[in-house]
């Protein structure tokens, strides 16, 4: 069966089952194979908590919280399980139409274990001591996570499931500060990742340049996907600021978001 065969079969399963996985008592399920080693809580205000439910729903009651800056917390699956390579092989309105994701998660020291809303989730990178040395990760091969992840949470934020990068509260974290000031001050009048007003997203496949993926002090990751059939690339440069990698350009054919 084809990928996109696939994708279609599990995306009717989902809405079939009305986007929720029941889990039976005791069940332990597998973390998501392809996710960071940690989350934190984002988009809540300072003065609020995050709720954490008995089931992945508003229907569910409140079992405990979050706090609005918590870290370290471990995703111990999400449902509808929709894997990456299948949602990226889904139409935007077959994207559009999977229920709202919800996650169950777990504190850093065990103490509360529920299910949120994945739109209040960000992936945590933040390592110190004797762990940041034992990963010592690869400048490019983080730099090329960084724009998977800028692309799989811009095409979420589509379906209403996660606040987009490009918004003003998150941009710091994927684009240098000039650039995200930009976009802050004057607004965006066409799509930077995608390049096109609308948009029906397929087959996305973002890798590090082969020919020259560092080059004076620029990593490149290209962007390849399909738009309403039509295939499409997207050259991101990137350089490091203050340790971390963020977007400093994006080249597409016609234009270039600088």
């Amino acid at each position: 069966m084809s990928g996109m065969a696939n994708a279609r079969r599990v995306f009717q399963m989902v809405l079939a089952l009305g986007g929720v996985l029941f889990l039976s008592c005791g069940q332990e399920v597998q973390a998501e194979a392809d996710g960071p080693d940690a989350w934190r809580v984002v988009d809540v205000a300072s003065e609020d908590v995050l709720n954490v439910r008995m089931g992945p729903g508003t229907d569910y009651a409140v079992i405990g919280e979050f706090a609005h800056d918590a870290r370290g917390l471990q995703q111990v699956t999400c449902v509808p399980l929709v894997p990456r390579e299948i949602f990226f092989e889904m139409s935007e309105a077959e994207r559009a139409a999977l229920p709202p994701r919800w996650c169950l998660m777990e504190s850093a020291d065990n103490s509360t274990r529920g299910w949120v809303a994945q739109r209040y989730l960000g992936e945590d990178f933040a390592v110190t001591g004797e762990d940041a040395a034992e990963q010592a990760p690869d400048p490019a091969q983080e730099a090329e996570r960084l724009v998977q992840r800028l692309y799989r949470d811009h095409l979420q934020s589509m379906t209403g499931n996660m606040t987009s990068p490009l918004a003003l509260e998150r941009a710091g974290d994927f684009f240098t500060a000039p650039l995200a000031e930009r976009m802050a001050s004057e607004g965006l009048q066409a799509d930077p990742l995608l390049d096109a007003q609308d948009s029906d997203i397929t087959n996305l496949d973002i890798a590090l340049d082969e020919e020259r993926p560092m080059f004076r002090g620029l990593i490149t990751v290209n962007a390849d996907f399909r738009n309403f059939g039509q295939s499409r690339r997207a050259v991101v440069r990137l350089r490091y600021e203050k340790g971390e990698p963020r977007v400093i350009r994006i080249e597409h054919e016609a234009w270039t978001f600088e």
